[in-house]
């Protein structure tokens, strides 16, 4: 059996996308799984919207997500005179003519085009009945630049490329290559034309349905090992309702017979949920390292405290981390000089007018505390609150706000321990002051 060979074929006039992302995951996992060879090939030939910053950013990102390629890069942009020795091969044998700066190619005007599709069986077109492709295709352009449709034909075909998965945006692409590659005595590559990617509505993804660049998802936090493994689960199923896949088993299970033919919906709700449970997996200074750069960005200066501290802070939050730059904002208060009381902040402790005894005498109390450590904490603050006549309801949820600024933190006691004796005492004689 031939070697397999995949290609991903980006255009550098954009960001890399949720949809052209899945595309590029379905070749990489395909060629992985059988063994064979994944190239990327840039499509650069228009010249005006390609960018350099666009292509920096999509083989980036293709870095982050782990697809790896075979062999250099290919730009289409440096295979002009290629493209057009091919031409003139076709203007030699008739099958193509100059029409003023342009090359056009000769199509069949009557019959059927046809080809076979991995996921869709046959699919033909009567050329009857789609006038358009009769008409004769335009191989070169008046610019001196070739066609999609062209290039891209003798591109897979010196490639070698065995397999051409791509969305099925591209199924009417294809009867227009199809007498190309008959005409040039090429060999069709086998065609597995996927369907797209649709948003909750289920009409086609777009940024109203959220971020679409992989950037803003690197940006937000997201872990590549979910996000590969999220994005694979887009419209495709290893057949036993698993959805926690690393990547060598999705290499190992991935198969294109298993690709559904109805378009997948992303969600960002489940994405953020599986990226939560990558999150979980991470040890506590694994977790620790990927945090410090998102608070370094939020302004933090986290590689000057101790590391000890730094780790117990991140093992307190890590159950409620579904993205990493949530983290900032989750553990701001712990890093904060001061707080600021929100309105309803203010109102929580003017419910009960014992608060600003109890605020007092609770400071006084961890202030004589030794040692500080979360059992003392917690051992301490019970027998104060029993003292006090207080329930846990009427004594901890108007404590957490006098420390925190907050109604929600984590575990009330060890958040007491790590924020530290001075923060502590300080916030809660500040919160009796109001």
């Amino acid at each position: 059996m031939a070697e397999v060979r995949t290609r991903f074929a980006p255009s550098p006039t954009g960001y890399l996308h949720i949809g052209s992302a899945r595309t590029a995951l379905f070749n990489w996992l395909f060629a992985r799984h059988e063994k064979g060879k994944f190239f990327l090939r840039i499509e650069d030939t228009d010249k005006e919207r390609s960018k350099t910053e666009f292509l920096d950013e999509i083989v980036s990102s293709l870095k982050w997500l782990g697809m790896d390629w075979d062999g250099e890069l290919v730009f289409q942009s440096k295979r002009t005179a290629h493209y057009m020795k091919i031409a003139e091969s076709l203007i030699a044998k008739g099958l193509a003519y100059r029409e003023e700066q342009a090359i056009r190619f000769r199509v069949p005007k009557e019959g059927k085009v046809g080809f076979e599709d991995m996921l869709h069986g046959r699919i033909e077109f009567d050329l009857a009945q789609h006038g358009s492709l009769a008409e004769d295709l335009v191989i070169f352009k008046s610019d001196g630049s070739p066609t999609y449709n062209f290039a891209v034909v003798c591109d897979d075909a010196d490639m070698g490329i065995t397999h051409v998965i791509r969305g099925d945006d591209h199924i009417m692409n294809t009867p227009k290559q199809v007498p190309l590659y008959d005409a040039l005595g090429y060999k069709k590559p086998v065609f597995c034309h996927i369907p797209l990617i649709l948003g909750d509505d289920r009409s086609r993804m777009s940024k109203r349905h959220g971020a679409t660049s992989i950037r803003e998802y690197l940006e937000l936090g997201f872990l590549p090992e979910a996000f590969v493994n999220y994005l694979a689960l887009l419209g495709w199923s290893p057949g036993n309702n698993q959805e926690l896949i690393g990547r060598e088993e999705l290499v190992q299970k991935f198969d294109l017979s298993r690709v559904l033919k109805t378009g997948a919906v992303f969600g960002k709700d489940k994405l953020e949920w599986m990226n939560g449970q990558y999150v979980r997996k991470l040890s506590v200074a694994q977790l620790t390292d990927k945090l410090i750069p998102f608070l370094e960005k939020a302004g933090f200066k986290p590689r000057e405290w101790d590391r000890q501290w730094l780790e117990k802070l991140v093992t307190l939050h890590q159950e409620r981390i579904f993205m990493l730059a949530q983290f900032p904002q989750l553990a701001g208060f712990f890093f904060d000089d001061k707080i600021e009381y929100t309105e309803e902040g203010i109102t929580e402790f003017k419910k009960d007018p014992r608060l600003k005894d109890v605020f007092k005498k609770y400071a006084d109390l961890l202030e004589s505390l030794e040692p500080w450590d979360v059992k003392v904490v917690e051992e301490k603050s019970r027998a104060f609150m029993k003292e006090m006549g207080m329930s846990g309801k009427e004594f901890i949820h108007p404590s957490r706000v006098a420390v925190t600024g907050r109604t929600v933190s984590p575990g009330f006691f060890d958040t007491v321990a790590l924020l530290g004796k001075k923060k502590a005492v300080q916030r809660l004689r500040n919160a009796a002051a109001l």
